[in-house]
């Protein structure tokens, strides 16, 4: 099994020697170091490598033909990237006063003398690798807090937009709305409408009632982005209460389709936010009844177990794509085979709003989809929010169900 651990950081050492044997003899020197060892043979291919790349050190003859070690230094220390380098002269020249300040003079660190003495070499290299490294972990670590400091003003000025946008959509949007509506409501109550101004003002209504819709999902898509999450209130009621009066509001807009009702007890009691849970099961069953042939029923079950409470939205039809499975509850999701009109009809955030309104109550909403059993969706709520042990959606909890995916 391969390591997936980070490889570690390494340096490069650069070897300057014109006669093949020093260089051999430096590499066997400092290859227990464990560094990328560089090697060339001149004070120009010298030059051309520190081009390619950076190195902790640079480790040169002094007496080479061309340009020598001490040119080639000056050079060096003449480009803006490479004057910090560390060199190291290695010469068999003697210790003569004014050769060895030249040296220096041209930017040498040190000056070691041939034969050299291996522990020592090795020892004085290694010290310039680990500042090398030093310096390079804290370049890093300088990039990455820039970066986080980068993402936290671009998260911050996105949560100055959403609060803005919730200014605009909850009041800019939502005063003129609500006269347009009140408008038109007023006028379809006359009695002596003619027919074809109660039509336009019918049109009216509908489109004002589907703004009030957007209206909402943005709203509630922007508390649920903010942080705090969508609010909710429990209260005690039925489940079952509930999913029969949502059930009947949608036979009214599609008459023509059956929802089965599958209630395991008569009555399901607990302490949820109503208005809320209706919210997430209309939209269930909405999509539920989009995605599924015409002559084919949806069928809505409730059960519990222990302190859960559980609820199933279950389709016939295409499965959804493997693809789409893992980023269905994402926003400005939409499902796949939906015709332009829906695709006009639905901002992809219907999932996403109802898995937050779960999330806020404690619960969890999660997905099955095969070809074989449909697409069903089911929703796992604690029957009072103050318990917390709230049972995962398994496939011990119902007789037939398969593994969900949040």
């Amino acid at each position: 099994m391969a390591s997936t651990e980070p490889e570690s950081p390494h340096a490069r050492i650069l070897l300057v020697d014109d006669i093949p044997a020093n260089l051999l003899a430096l590499r066997a020197i400092l290859e227990s170091l464990g560094q990328e060892l560089v090697t060339v043979r001149s004070g120009e291919e010298a030059l051309r490598e520190l081009l390619r790349g950076d190195f902790a050190c640079i480790l040169m003859d002094v007496q080479m033909p061309g340009l020598d070690g001490l040119e080639t230094a000056r050079l060096i220390r003449a480009r803006e990237r490479t004057r910090h380098v560390p060199i190291l002269f290695i010469t068999a020249l003697s210790r003569e006063a004014a050769y060895v300040t030249q040296g220096y003079a041209q930017g040498a660190v040190d000056y070691l003398l041939k034969p050299v003495d291996p522990n020592i070499l090795r020892a004085k290299v290694q010290v310039f690798v680990d500042l090398y490294l030093r310096g390079e972990e804290v370049k890093r670590q300088a990039l990455e807090l820039a970066e986080q400091r980068r993402a936290a003003e671009e998260l911050r000025r996105a949560a100055e937009l959403e609060q803005q946008l919730v200014g605009v959509v909850g009041h800019d949007i939502r005063t003129p709305l609500s006269v347009i509506l009140a408008t038109a409501t007023a006028q379809l109550g006359t009695q002596a409408l003619p027919p074809a101004q109660r039509k336009a003002f019918e049109r009216v209504a509908r489109g004002g009632e589907r703004i009030q819709q957007i209206v909402d999902l943005l709203l509630d898509f922007t508390r649920a982005r903010l942080g705090g999450g969508i609010p909710v209130v429990p209260q005690a009621g039925d489940l079952n209460d509930l999913c029969i009066r949502v059930v009947d509001e949608l036979h009214v807009t599609r008459p023509g389709r059956v929802i089965q009702c599958d209630f395991a007890r008569d009555s399901l009691h607990g302490a949820w936010d109503l208005e809320r849970m209706a919210q997430v099961l209309s939209n269930l069953l909405d999509n539920a009844l989009k995605y599924s042939p015409e002559g084919t029923p949806v069928r809505l079950s409730t059960w519990e177990k222990g302190e859960g409470v559980y609820l199933e939205v279950h389709n016939e039809g295409a499965p959804i794509s493997p693809e789409l499975l893992p980023h269905l509850f994402e926003p400005f999701r939409r499902g796949e085979g939906s015709s332009e009109a829906m695709a006009r009809e639905s901002l992809g955030l219907g999932l996403y709003i109802a898995q937050s309104i779960v999330q806020a109550h404690r619960g969890t909403l999660g997905v099955r989809s095969t070809e074989g059993e449909g697409t069903a969706f089911r929703v796992c709520l604690p029957r009072r929010m103050d318990h917390r042990q709230v049972a995962p959606c398994v496939e011990s909890e119902s007789p037939e169900a398969l593994p969900m995916t949040a």
